[in-house]
């Protein structure tokens, strides 16, 4: 299975049907990836990243997800508590009533505002997250588009390290207290010790690898999970993959 930070993927043709004429079909290279199903039927579940991480002056995610549509309450899709200090960083997201899901960044406690979004139409997305200490400076990309920034948050202490990173949970305590379940599935996480740029973003969206400074590059011999979720395998289409076309 594909995922950034790593160069090898399992590839697929799939034929482009909107482009399929009588003088050509066109075709489009999806890559596969293994992925994690955290389904409905429990609010328990839940992944472990098992990695030590260090003190962050900044601190990079990205991930792509996909979205149960038949849930509209408040949705947790990453949580880092550190020992000292539990609502770290952690990205959450919840359904409006135009049915979009709207993301939210928690930083060193401060809730930020619901603003950046996508529609919530069972597809996949892919997320970036970005802070950085020196300027307070945070942003919300969303399949490769900056949707939200700002700066302003507490910026006179880094990210606690020796932490808990749990996806698919909030942490009301270290490393426990689930109460704000993700559901859906989750693929691509990675985790970069530094605060990633526009042109990063771009290259990532499109299944670029961006390796340097990275903490985590998703693999799932590296999280551990609660029985309820289960690996699947999918495919998913990359922007900056090839597109042929046969005459």
């Amino acid at each position: 299975a594909g995922s950034l930070g790593q160069t090898h993927w399992d590839c697929w043709l799939s034929p482009m049907n909107s482009l399929i004429t009588d003088h050509f079909v066109c075709f489009r290279l999806d890559v596969q990836f293994s992925a994690l199903n955290f389904p409905k039927e429990s609010r328990e579940g839940f992944a472990r990243v098992n990695v030590s991480f260090p003190t962050l002056s900044s601190v990079s995610v990205c991930v792509r997800v996909q979205w149960n549509p038949e849930w509209n309450e408040v949705s947790t899709i990453f949580s880092y508590a550190a020992p000292v200090f539990t609502n770290e960083f952690q990205l959450r997201g919840q359904v409006d009533v135009q049915g979009r899901i709207l993301l939210a960044l928690i930083i060193h406690g401060k809730h930020l505002p619901y603003k950046a979004s996508f529609h919530n139409d069972g597809a996949w997305h892919h997320i970036c997250v970005t802070w950085l200490r020196s300027s307070g400076h945070w942003a919300i990309y969303v399949d490769g588009d900056r949707k939200d920034m700002g700066s302003g948050t507490d910026s006179s202490r880094n990210i606690y390290g020796d932490g808990i990173f749990i996806l698919g949970q909030d942490q009301d305590s270290f490393g426990g207290n689930f109460t704000e379940p993700f559901f859906g599935n989750i693929t691509d996480l990675n985790v970069w010790n530094m605060s990633l740029e526009t042109r990063h973003v771009h290259a990532l969206n499109a299944c670029s690898p961006i390796t340097q400074e990275v903490l985590f590059s998703w693999n799932l011999a590296d999280l551990s999970s609660h029985p309820m979720v289960k690996e699947v395998q999918v495919l998913l289409f990359c922007p900056g993959k090839i597109t042929f076309c046969i005459f």
